[in-house]
């Protein structure tokens, strides 16, 4: 095959996949980037040099690192407990309705990204940030019910998700050479989008009594993620194959159906429901982290009489954030070079030139979320409780962990199931974080209230989260289990040929 074939070979869209029907095109050994093309699919752009390609890389990498405002929940977090007088599991059932309103809907959301384009998918954030943190800065002011505040939240956690699935489909569907780091840069920039907010939030919106001016905080957020989602509509239009003209031109009957026959044959795979499991069990005590994080801090106070902890809540949200971000990085750059190469819909793999040492994604996900163990072990055996200093560890290495799964996850979903359908194939997977995060956040809460001796509801004290983390560390181990079993077990991927 000459020279014009091979670089044509590596801007193919579609990598082969055992487990997946074979389209009728699968044959054409055209040189055409377009040889693959499914109706209501996207294509890879020819050339990744053209100007509408650059605008819609940095548009995504925006959304992104603007998406993320549900992630720093855990400052609101005290403050609705202190100044709304919000129990607990009232405060866990509001960043639940976040998280319900973040994931139970991204298998509508990655169809719109699918079939419709991701700047369609980025108006929408628009109409959902712009109400609900004005809906929440209305409630938090004016001091209303927490029902209120769940609605509000709910909006903005479909905000969020719309934000952030516009600009990783965007990626994945239009630079596919480097599916890694295709897929840490803008999640990497969505870990980001904690980090600046946080520090925004903590210096600019403070009071005069040198607290939080959380309304005046929602109203910035309002108007800002309004404009970027818009702005996102119009930036995101250049970035896939469909939104230039190209994505029809070659049309297979039934591929514009929700649930198409890729799609079935996703929800059919056993070890998409084992590799699901995995993901709820990592994912859940993450979420349940990140937005209790703040009432955890609470905890670690020497007496119920003492005011304030000697832990800062904002200083560890910026070091999730911060270490999130490095460790999605790090694992899409590392399972890049390390990974064993993939084949392609219209080539065979082809065996490196050079013989180099290569290690499965799953390896370098297992190392990941060992890390994230060590973190919830360190608060179920009373270890931050003895040294309350030394906080930053479990921080920081539940903070890598989370982003090292939420950036290893849809890039094995990618290689296994290919890129064709991945909109809705990982909007399907990423359903789970939400039942998790209310799971564990609930288990949490539970054990919080339970032992809560304080004036003002609070509780002080090892006994205050030694279950409810005790049962998050036991279940990343049982998720690691779960992988292994989908990974490497009877039926599972290394048995049908899928090369992870």
């Amino acid at each position: 095959m000459g020279p014009q074939a091979s670089k044509a070979s590596a801007n193919a869209i579609h990598e082969t996949s055992p487990l997946l029907p074979k389209s009728p095109l699968s044959g054409s050994r055209s040189p055409s980037p377009l040889a693959s093309v499914t109706s209501g699919s996207y294509v890879e752009i020819p050339s990744s040099k053209t100007w509408h390609t650059h605008i819609a890389l940095f548009t995504a990498l925006a959304n992104c690192l603007f998406a993320g405002s549900v992630l720093i929940y855990s400052l609101w977090a005290p403050l609705f407990q202190r100044n709304l007088h919000y129990s607990q599991m009232q405060v866990n059932a509001i960043s639940a309705a976040a998280e319900i309103g973040m994931y139970l809907p991204v298998p509508i959301f990655g169809y719109i990204c699918d079939r419709y384009g991701p700047s369609n998918l980025s108006a929408l954030a628009a109409f959902f940030f712009a109400p609900g943190y004005a809906w929440a800065a209305l409630a938090y002011a004016g001091g209303w019910r927490f029902e209120a505040m769940v609605g509000a939240f709910a909006m903005v956690g479909m905000g969020t998700s719309s934000m952030y699935f516009s600009g990783v489909t965007t990626c994945a569907k239009t630079f596919t050479g480097r599916r890694g780091l295709a897929l840490a840069a803008p999640i990497a920039a969505f870990g980001l989008s904690s980090l600046w907010m946080t520090q925004v939030v903590s210096r600019v919106f403070i009071d005069e009594n040198g607290e939080l001016a959380v309304d005046r905080a929602f109203w910035f957020f309002s108007g800002t993620l309004m404009f970027v989602g818009l702005l996102g509509s119009i930036g995101l239009r250049g970035g896939t194959g469909k939104e230039q003209g190209l994505g029809d031109e070659t049309v297979v009957e039934g591929d514009n159906r929700w649930i198409n026959a890729d799609t079935r044959a996703f929800l059919k795979d056993r070890t998409m429901w084992g590799f699901a499991a995995g993901v709820f069990l990592v994912t859940g005590p993450g979420e349940a982290f990140i937005n209790n994080m703040g009432t955890l801090i609470v905890t670690l106070r020497p007496s119920t009489s003492t005011s304030s902890s000697p832990v800062d809540p904002a200083v560890h949200v910026s070091l999730i954030a911060l270490t999130s971000t490095l460790a999605r990085l790090f694992a899409g750059a590392v399972s890049d070079y390390l990974a064993p190469p993939m084949p392609t819909s219209l080539l065979p793999p082809v065996p490196a030139p050079i013989k180099r040492y290569s290690v499965s994604r799953m390896y370098i996900l297992f190392a990941f979320s060992l890390l994230m163990f060590t973190g919830f072990y360190l608060v179920s055996s009373s270890f931050v409780y003895a040294h309350p200093t030394l906080f930053a560890l479990v921080s920081s290495s539940i903070g890598a962990g989370y982003g090292a799964a939420f950036c290893l996850a849809p890039t094995v979903v990618s290689v296994v199931w290919g890129t064709r359908n991945f909109g809705t194939n990982w909007g399907i997977v990423t359903m789970t974080p939400a039942l998790g995060a209310v799971v564990y956040g609930s288990l949490f809460a539970a054990e919080y209230d339970g032992h809560a001796t304080g004036a003002d509801g609070t509780c002080v004290g090892a006994h205050c989260s030694r279950w409810s983390f005790g049962a998050m560390a036991a279940s990343v181990a049982v998720a690691i289990l779960s992988w292994t079993w989908v990974w490497r077990g009877s039926g599972g991927w290394r048995q049908r040929g899928v090369i992870v």
